[in-house]
């Protein structure tokens, strides 16, 4: 299409074509890879050969030799479990017909993205590199108690994150020096149906903390390392295999670092440094990536000391919590590596709560303070009452039970009024029924409130206030109760009520 159009706006000159105009036409390629490959657009990628074994989920990288033009890949899984074990044994590869000719290919494959490409790429794209240097500028602002931080450039972890050299990250001369989130989610490439298959596939990815937040979740901006294969989760501890070639080139960015023969901003390149300083995932999800035990498990909480049978019950006075270290999460991960059988393993797990993670060999790697909290899903979500439900804090009368107007103010609680009365008592109940239009916390939204309550007499505000509790005589006890102060007991009220003020 590009070539006709081109083609239609030469020949506006005339009839014919130059043999210059020709060959710029013969020039446009006619096919998509061929831009990719011009312009370097095609993504950097290995891809390893998964047992298709659902307990083991090994991955063994291609090997290359000069007089093959295609990857090899060992026929059998080789992984033993524990070193005095027996190797998996399962068949790694299969038959294939390509051209009349018959290569093995992987049964089942992992397709994992070049971090160093990707990366690259970002830097070479104008303007980028000087926001992601000036990222660091944030850390130098001082915040005294209370003063509300806009990124996480502003908080405690990153401005005393120091670098290889002893000091803090961000100083590196001339290098780069930039932060990453990790995220992993499993999804249903099917869909989420409740009649559907139930197949799940999972996804590994990075966010450069150092872009600013308008485009840091941006779907061009994201780095996707890999979609783990379905059609089912990798059991337990099975993860570390996906996650290890990406924890291998993260200990390369981090010491010696990486340095990029050419940037946008730099002529003759620069060094980079980089650190996946959080990660980001669901409560299920992290707990798998950061090697901690699942969510009905007695040790509940990875990051203090809590349990079902000390704080299982609604105990929430954090006094009463010890926060874990990044030292015990080493000590019982290599207690659960050293472990010889899977029953040992199981004990470990039992009383520590904790797994072995490939995250522990990138040195700057703290389990018990690197994990978000899962703000999507509590928060956006709505499911912060579901997710203490699973932790175990459940309460009988929980403190902010919902209170329903109309049980507080019955009709037969005003009967004894007059017809009129009566009537402004029912939009008075219904007014408060409604929800908010206007916040009461802002000066606009209480005299609209205010105005609207003030229409009733005086006697259904009085006798309002007494079937919500409101005593005004105790508030006002030398001085004469009008209708104002009525009025504002009950904005005061609705104010307090759970259910009315959400």
């Amino acid at each position: 299409m590009v070539s006709y159009i081109i083609q239609l706006t030469l020949l506006r000159g005339g009839l014919s074509l130059s043999s210059r105009d020709q060959k710029l036409l013969a020039d446009i390629p006619a096919d998509s890879r061929a831009c990719e490959e011009k312009f370097h657009l095609k993504s950097e990628y290995t891809i390893y050969a998964v047992c298709p074994n659902p307990d083991c989920h090994a991955l063994y990288a291609p090997e290359y030799h000069d007089h093959l033009p295609m990857s090899i890949y060992p026929t059998t899984c080789t992984r033993k479990e524990f070193p005095q074990g027996s190797a998996c044994g399962s068949q790694l590869l299969k038959p294939q017909h390509v051209n009349g000719v018959t290569i093995l290919v992987p049964i089942k494959r992992f397709v994992a993205f070049s971090f160093k490409d990707w990366l690259a790429g970002l830097l070479s794209r104008p303007g980028f590199e000087d926001m992601m240097d000036d990222a660091w500028k944030q850390c130098k602002k001082s915040h005294g108690h209370g003063v509300k931080m806009k990124d996480i450039f502003e908080g405690d972890i990153i401005r005393n994150f120091l670098g290889p050299d002893g000091k803090h990250f961000s100083y590196g001369d001339k290098e780069g020096r930039y932060l990453f989130s990790l995220a992993v989610d499993y999804f249903n490439p099917l869909g989420n149906k409740a009649a559907g298959k139930p197949w799940s596939v999972g996804m590994v990815s990075l966010v450069c903390l150092n872009l600013p937040i308008e485009l840091r979740y941006q779907a061009e901006n994201m780095f996707l390392f890999g979609v783990i294969p379905g059609p089912k989760e990798p059991p337990l501890d099975c993860i570390n295999h996906y996650l290890t070639p990406l924890v291998d080139v993260l200990q390369e960015f981090w010491s010696p670092g990486v340095r990029f023969s050419r940037t946008y901003k730099r002529f003759y390149g620069r060094v980079v440094r980089s650190a996946m300083v959080c990660v980001v995932c669901d409560l299920l999800a992290a707990r798998k990536t950061i090697g901690f035990a699942s969510h009905n498990h007695t040790q509940m909480c990875a990051m203090c000391h809590c349990t079902r049978k000390s704080h299982g019950l609604g105990n929430t006075d954090l006094h009463t919590w010890r926060r874990r270290t990044k030292q015990e999460f080493v000590a019982s991960s290599e207690l659960y590596l050293a472990a010889d059988s899977t029953t040992r393993r199981n004990e470990v797990v039992k009383t520590t709560g904790v797994r072995w993670t490939v995250l522990l060999q990138l040195p700057y790697f703290d389990p018990s303070r690197f994990v978000v909290v899962d703000a999507m899903h509590n928060l956006f979500l709505g499911l912060i009452e579901e997710h203490f439900h699973i932790l175990g804090i459940r309460l009988d009368e929980p403190a902010d039970k919902e209170i329903d107007i109309s049980d507080l103010i019955t009709p037969a609680s005003f009967s004894d009024l007059s017809a009129a009365e009566q009537k402004l008592m029912r939009r008075l109940i219904r007014l408060l029924e409604q929800p908010l239009h206007l916040p009461l916390d802002t000066p606009e939204g209480h005299q609209f409130y205010e105005k609207k309550i003030m229409t009733c007499q005086l006697n259904c505000l009085r006798r309002a206030c007494e079937l919500l509790g409101t005593n005004l005589e105790l508030k006002y006890p030398n001085q004469k109760v009008h209708k104002i102060h009525y009025v504002q007991g009950i904005i005061a009220w609705v104010c307090t009520s759970p259910s009315l003020h959400s």
